[in-house]
């Protein structure tokens, strides 16, 4: 086995790891005693549950936990192993995996947006990818207003898979382009069941409304 395919393994480790820690489930749990899953409405142990039902304090610090998780590790890979490689890939995609899929909880996790917006945030140095990422959630936020939020996130992740196959394609850095990819279809399929693909928007957000009043 190659010294660059154990450092790569490596790195996935270490990435899937800390994803996994889902701070919106522990720190609630720790400060203020509170199940955010038990209590939220879609069981999702995510910053905006956190700062709904604990706080915006808490809810900005586990935002800041959920960031940085994805940017450290893939930060110190990107000085070990080159994000042009294709096995960067691998890399990047770990801390979405460990959050969206966390094997000690049997692959309950959170639906893995912050985490993803600090692995590109790690390669920020390579790649312009988090702009990209966020000029699509502000377009289908803001202009083109998608919801409910689950149904957001998969339009925004499908249609950043894509623009970076393109860059793929045009001669980006593989392993980042393809790590793009990867992040693109285990956030989609990690929110693709509460989308509610087969229910209209309108009828959905209508329901959330009600509840909400």
């Amino acid at each position: 086995m190659s010294r660059e395919l154990l450092e790569t393994l490596f790195f996935m480790a270490v990435g899937y790891l800390a994803g996994s820690m889902l701070f919106g489930r522990i720190l609630p749990k720790y400060f203020k005693d509170m199940d955010i899953e038990e209590i939220s409405e879609d069981h999702n142990p995510g910053t905006a549950n956190v700062m709904k039902y604990a706080g915006v304090p808490l809810g900005i610090l586990c935002l800041v936990l959920d960031i940085g998780k994805g940017y450290l590790p893939v930060l110190w890979a990107a000085g070990v192993v080159e994000p042009m490689r294709l096995l960067f890939a691998g890399i990047m995609v770990a801390p979405i995996l460990g959050h969206a899929f966390p094997c000690w909880r049997e692959g309950r996790g959170g639906k893995a947006i912050a985490v993803s917006f600090g692995v590109l945030l790690g390669v920020l140095r390579y790649s312009g990818s988090v702009w990209l990422l966020a000029v699509l959630y502000l377009f289908f936020s803001l202009v083109f207003v998608v919801r409910p939020n689950e149904r957001r996130s998969v339009y925004t992740f499908v249609l950043f898979g894509i623009v970076s196959a393109v860059f793929l394609f045009l001669g980006g850095l593989p392993g980042i382009c393809v790590g793009n990819m990867l992040i693109a279809g285990v956030v989609a399929r990690r929110n693709w069941a509460d989308a509610r693909f087969g229910q209209r928007a309108e009828e959905k957000w209508e329901q959330e409304r009600t509840k909400d009043a």
